[in-house]
């Protein structure tokens, strides 16, 4: 007999009951694998299941979910942001390169054990797929699934593998797991980084040729999984010094496909303005969104002071750095509000994009994981590093356009830290800066102090740019080797 798989609450099959009794003895979070998997229905609602994986993470152990946790830490290791908080705890542990291994101490237990747990949910949909299944829905629900698991996989590689030009064939990624057809015995070694990247291409490929549904943005799709292409290549297209032309054609290539489908738009003045004060879901530039309409997120409270007494937050506040960048003119000012922590007078700035119907400590904030302002800078900086000036100033020219200012003409270096500010500009906290100075070979460079720290410069070669792996996984699985700090 199979065994069984939990699945997420929300999402189960209504079973109706012709044995009253035994319908009261059964658990109504857990169904049969057998059952879950032996209709259509019963694979989109598994498919279905997936995406509170990876918003709020039913996994993770914490109110601090997949969203808030991936989140947190990318903007933790960059300079966009200055900490009020002296710690120690979670947040600074992250925010000053400490990366505890020890689940007491840091993040890395959440969202190393939410991560795996959700890629065994993907594979167990994934398992039950035979190799000539023709109904639609099924091959949808597969499609979505090898998203997730390839999203997941990127994120995982980002944190605990060195960046792909660093030698990505011998330096160790994560654990690749397929399949969950794995005995108890089943411990596997550290993957390349090289692997872990072919699984994440050859997953958001093969699910383009399945998608046949057209969802809205908070779910998994052809165009979604373009642009996660886009960005994929774009952390293997090598450092502007030393590009790999091939990698970058195709970024350019997939970017392509999502602008030019002209399924997304670039929101304009007050749209754009307003933007994070809404859902998602009617959102046009957003391609891809972890939707927090039936749920909370507490990322937040980390960036502003809850609006009721007798809370805390906000404690990580845009740094000066950051706002010295952003013109007044600029309409991405419109972007950062004030807004005290009592005690941190000087600190009166937060950024408004965890603050959509904030209450308490939570919000409806989505993760907007990806949106059309990135795939534009993905091509400009690709073809920057193709040396296509002409192309790469177009679109770091609609970028700047968009924001209210004037277009540059820039070559060379200048053009390619023009293209890099930009992002950082566009995209702050969410989930990037950290990741595009160090792919890119470049130090993260914080010229201010913290209550936690004081100035600091990490270069992209120190071990101290990956997470630990949790303490507890490399005692069960003796096949793993520990991150160096």
């Amino acid at each position: 007999m199979k065994r069984t798989i939990i699945i997420a609450a929300v999402t189960l099959i209504s079973l109706s009951a012709c044995n009253k009794q035994l319908d009261e003895l059964r658990p109504h979070n857990v169904t049969n694998e057998e059952a879950q998997f032996n209709s259509p229905e019963g694979f989109a609602q598994a498919a279905l299941g997936l995406y509170p994986m990876i918003t709020t993470g039913v996994s993770m152990g914490s109110s601090f979910g997949y969203g808030d946790i991936t989140m947190f830490l990318s903007e933790a290791h960059s300079n966009n942001v200055h900490s009020l908080d002296l710690g120690p705890n979670f947040y600074t542990d992250a925010f000053n390169y400490v990366n505890s291994p020890d689940k007491d101490h840091s993040w890395t237990y959440n969202l190393w054990r939410g991560s795996y747990f959700t890629i065994l949910h993907a594979n167990k949909l994934l398992d039950n797929v035979t190799k000539d299944e023709q109904r639609p829905v099924v091959l949808q629900a597969k499609a979505e699934a090898l998203f997730v698991r390839a999203f997941v996989y990127f994120n995982l590689v980002r944190f605990y593998a060195r960046p792909y030009y660093q030698d990505a064939a011998s330096s160790p990624g994560v654990m690749l797991i397929t399949t969950a057809a794995n005995g108890i015995d089943y411990k596997p070694a550290r993957s390349s980084t090289k692997a872990v990247y072919e699984q994440i291409i050859a997953d958001l490929e093969t699910s383009i040729s399945l998608f046949n549904q057209e969802k809205s943005n908070s779910f998994a799709g052809k165009q979604a999984a373009a642009a996660l292409l886009s960005r994929v290549y774009l952390y293997m297209g090598g450092t502007f010094q030393q590009p790999d032309a091939a990698f970058n054609q195709k970024v350019v290539s997939y970017a392509d496909q999502v602008i030019n489908s002209n399924k997304y738009i670039l929101l304009q003045n007050d749209a754009y303005r307003a933007y994070y004060n809404s859902s998602n879901v009617a959102n046009k530039e957003d391609v891809f969104a972890g939707n927090m309409d039936f749920g909370n997120a507490s990322i937040s409270q980390q960036y502003a002071y809850p609006p009721q007494i007798n809370y805390t937050g906000g404690y990580y506040r845009p740094s000066s750095d950051l706002l010295s960048r952003i013109a007044k003119t600029d309409l991405r000012s419109s972007h950062y509000k004030v807004n005290v922590t009592p005690g941190f007078p000087d600190d009166s700035i937060a950024t408004v994009k965890y603050m959509y119907l904030y209450n308490a400590i939570y919000s409806k904030s989505p993760f907007r994981y990806i949106r059309l302002a990135e795939v534009y800078l993905n091509r400009a900086e690709a073809n920057a590093k193709l040396g296509k000036k002409d192309a790469a100033l177009a679109d770091l020219n609609i970028i700047r356009n968009r924001a209210g200012l004037a277009a540059v003409d820039l070559s060379g270096q200048a053009l390619f830290d023009e293209i890099l500010l930009q992002r950082r500009i566009e995209l702050a906290f969410e989930g990037h800066s950290g990741f595009d100075y160090f792919r890119n070979g470049l130090p993260m460079v914080r010229d201010y102090s913290s209550a936690s720290s004081g100035a600091m410069t990490i270069p992209a070669t120190s071990p101290k740019i990956l997470l630990r792996i949790p303490q507890e996984e490399i005692i069960l699985n003796p096949n793993l080797t520990q991150n160096e700090q």
